[in-house]
């Protein structure tokens, strides 16, 4: 299961992933935020970075890691982290999800913070993540968003 850092050429397939992921994790309307950040620079000092996981020489996975020093409240957390709807439970979310937790810790995070649907909140429970709040309809109709925080160890 390689990872590697997203580049353009990417972004068709995290597009359908996105949309392989529609009602039940992201609302449609989701979509036009993600093909903005898609388009957008990745530095691990500014923006924070993207990678895909791939299988097979498809990508099936992709998730980010963001900084924000200047932030005490959330100083570093994951960004748009998705597996194909027809790939998940096979183990590729927990690999991303290792992966973008090493990152932050390479990068000198100490704690991680994340917002996510009430679909996704047992898995992020199972890796360590507390749960801080929860928005019902946070996201939009029938979707709750639910802030989860875990602290990274050394």
């Amino acid at each position: 299961m390689p990872i590697r850092p997203y580049s353009p050429a990417d972004r068709a397939a995290c597009l359908a992933l996105f949309d392989s992921n529609v009602p039940e994790f992201f609302l449609a309307e989701e979509r036009a935020e993600f093909a903005a950040f898609l388009g957008q620079p990745f530095d691990p000092g500014e923006s924070g970075e993207y990678s895909v996981l791939e299988e097979a020489g498809r990508v099936v996975a992709c998730g980010g890691v963001w900084l924000d020093p200047e932030s005490p409240e959330r100083p570093a957390g994951l960004s748009w982290g998705m597996v194909a709807r027809n790939a998940h439970r096979r183990g590729y979310g927990s690999a991303l999800l290792a992966f973008r937790l090493a990152r932050l810790r390479a990068l000198g995070a100490r704690e991680v913070h994340l917002d996510t649907s009430q679909h996704s909140a047992p898995f992020f429970a199972r890796s360590g993540f507390r749960e801080v709040r929860r928005v019902p309809g946070g996201y939009g109709p029938g979707l709750d968003r639910v802030d989860r925080v875990a602290a990274l160890g050394g």
